[in-house]
């Protein structure tokens, strides 16, 4: 039996052989409040307090018409997230878990005010969106594409909350495009993520008009299905989808010519537990390997959250659904395929390949 330290390590080497991501900080003034870690957070009980919308795995959403587009795949699931107090006008850093330069792509933020507040607000009717930053493709820079300027930074992005918007309650979707088999028809990769803000100090702007689902048009040949190749090559003008920055956002960030790496280093942790500054024991899951009830400590700084629930003080038992499954025996694109203890399918469907992301987990891609 392995420690849940030893797991939690392996699960962090495993980032570093996958080429795909998912954000997993916000940094708001040197508070880094954490975000949802889809191998690890299902096992704790209770389950760790994140600022973000659950997310199944760090595979993209390929099918940008569904309700998935909108805050990833994982249900979208409003309920039991904590929210991060901002000021207009402040600016965030957002944090990758990591992320490959060879998934080319624009990187996008958008926000949406939550009505009546974002413990309900799904966002994925009708236009509540609208764009405050955007880095597609500017030949000046070096790199050019903004995922590999994000990459290149130390998988790190800084935006700015829009100085004259509403008070109130919003989600915030950071996403990266990635277009390195995009010349396909939903061959484009999306990974989105929602995050909780309640911006105080607003002005009266409470801009829309964005749709997710509904932005994106997987015929797009500006910006969705189009060849790398033909961009790189000045070939062809590349134009990010989701329409323009709204006019009122602040300016970009990212303004050097040349990225500069710099790891992020977070100068102290929002709790992540709800109703306690300590983290608490896995849980046992429904797979036959049990983790260890190793304690672990994090420590604590200032946060708005009003939420508060007693963690409980012992194990207890969870059941994890696996999505992807197309079959007995056939496991489709991103989902589980193995690991100690698993009983589903270990075949991926044509095209993609069981991969081992640690003793308890892998993956079809």
């Amino acid at each position: 039996m392995r420690s849940f330290t030893t797991v939690s390590l392996a699960l962090a080497l495993s980032g570093s052989v996958s080429a795909h991501g998912y954000l997993k900080y916000v940094d708001h003034k040197g508070v880094a409040y954490g975000l949802w870690e889809p191998f690890s957070d299902p096992y704790y009980n209770p389950l760790p307090l994140r600022y973000d919308r659950t997310i199944a795995d760090n595979g993209p959403v390929t099918g940008m018409q569904s309700a998935n587009i909108t805050c990833n795949n994982g249900g979208n699931n409003p309920a039991n997230v904590g929210i991060i107090e901002v000021a207009a006008g402040d600016t965030l850093k957002l944090v990758w878990d990591q992320w490959s330069s060879a998934h080319s792509g624009p990187v996008m933020t958008y926000m949406a005010k939550c009505t009546p507040n974002c413990a309900s607000f799904k966002g994925d009717t009708g236009s509540p969106w609208f764009k405050i930053d955007q880095f597609g493709y500017d030949a000046s820079k070096s790199p050019p594409w903004g995922s590999d300027y994000l990459a290149r930074q130390g998988a790190w992005w800084k935006v700015t909350i829009p100085p004259t918007i509403a008070s109130g309650e919003y989600l915030l979707r950071h996403e990266i495009l990635g277009l390195h088999v995009a010349q396909d028809p939903n061959g484009a990769q999306f990974y989105p993520s929602c995050v909780h803000l309640k911006v105080t100090g607003g002005g009266s702007d409470n801009p829309s008009g964005v749709a997710f689902p509904g932005a994106y048009d997987p015929y797009d040949t500006d910006g969705i299905l189009i060849s790398l190749y033909q961009i790189n090559q000045g070939q062809k003008i590349y134009t990010a989808p989701g329409g323009p920055v709204w006019s009122k956002a602040a300016a970009p960030l990212q303004t050097a010519a040349t990225a500069s790496s710099q790891a992020y280093s977070p100068a102290s942790l929002a709790p992540s537990v709800r109703g306690a500054a300590t983290a608490t024991t896995p849980a046992t899951t429904s797979r036959t390997t049990t983790l260890a009830t190793t304690t672990r400590t994090t420590t604590p700084a200032a946060t708005t959250t009003a939420r508060t629930t007693t963690p409980a003080t012992t194990p207890a038992t969870t059941s994890r659904t696996t999505t992807g499954s197309t079959g007995t025996g056939t496991v489709g694109a991103w989902g589980q395929c193995g690991g100690i203890g698993w009983t589903g399918g270990t075949v991926c469907v044509s095209g993609y390949t069981c991969k081992v992301l640690n003793d308890y987990y892998s993956q079809c891609q």
